[in-house]
């Protein structure tokens, strides 16, 4: 029969999914990890209760805040990715030919085990890769320690919850946009317009003070709270340049022109608070 898996993020919104089996549960130094087999949407990641990512759904996360970075850069060769541990946004990265060099700074090594072990059918083995370094760290110290060396950055991170919440602070986006190259660009995961408005206004604020294009946009993920999850593209290339760049070999399953351009068109309500015109 299996069981329901209920998620609260916030309190005022519950979601829920069939869970047939659970594969995986451990508590580890930093978080609790669990991986299980649901009815629906194949296996899913969650992390101190909240779902990270499920077979199903992943596409249109990893792929629009991998995608919309390296499309506007154009050739990008040396990345990094902060968290990431599952490896979906390091499959994404390694299909470009012009990379050299994927770092992925993650804090808990058991993430990448566990997905390594579960999640193959989505992701195969992008650690194989020789292109591919692992970093087991805080990204904090890592992205002090290396200014002007990435020219794309993807902050693929929890929520801003405990430890996590420090990766959506000034200081991170100081660090980040700091680590780029001239021309570089980053994404980060940057909540949900509805549930999360201050947060994502006060990260644009930010953003907007260090670099020359900062921008949000938006992907549908049903397993995320209200059904979807933004991101902030800080560069100070314009996002736009980007439409004009063909995605690298490999199959798509979310991203393609017309979502690359629209994900950009946000709700009015929250245009407004956002931008202020």
């Amino acid at each position: 029969m299996g069981i329901w898996f209920t998620e609260e993020l916030h309190s005022y919104y519950r979601k829920g999914i069939h869970v047939q089996k659970i594969l995986a549960d451990e508590q580890t130094d930093y978080q609790h990890i669990q991986v299980v087999e649901t009815e629906f949407f194949g296996n899913a990641l969650i992390l101190d209760g909240i779902i990270q990512l499920t077979e199903r759904d992943n596409m249109g996360y990893h792929e629009m805040i991998v995608h919309v970075p390296m499309l506007a850069v154009g050739k990008p060769k040396r990345v990094l990715i902060v968290g990431g541990g599952d490896g979906g946004s390091l499959q994404q990265v390694l299909r470009y030919p012009s990379v050299e060099e994927a770092v992925v700074c993650e804090l808990d090594r058991r993430v990448v085990a566990l997905s390594r072990e579960h999640f193959a059918a989505s992701f195969g083995d992008p650690w194989a890769d020789p292109r591919a370094r692992l970093i087991v760290r805080d990204a904090f110290g890592y992205l002090d320690e290396n200014p002007g060396q990435f020219d794309v950055i993807i902050s693929d991170t929890t929520d801003p919850i405990g430890m996590a919440e420090r990766l959506f602070s000034d200081e991170f986006y100081r660090l980040m946009v700091r680590a780029l190259t001239a021309g570089g660009a980053a994404s980060t995961q940057c909540e949900q317009p509805y549930f999360d408005t201050d947060l994502i206004k006060q990260i644009y604020q930010c953003a907007k003070a260090l670099t020359k294009n900062p921008a949000y946009y938006y992907a549908s993920i049903p397993t995320y709270p209200g059904g979807g999850i933004g991101f902030m593209y800080v560069s100070d290339t314009p996002w736009t340049k980007g439409l004009n760049t063909s995605l690298p070999p490999g199959v798509n399953q979310y991203i393609n022109p017309e979502i690359h351009k629209a994900a950009f068109a946000l709700p009015e309500f929250f245009r407004k608070q956002l931008y202020g015109n």
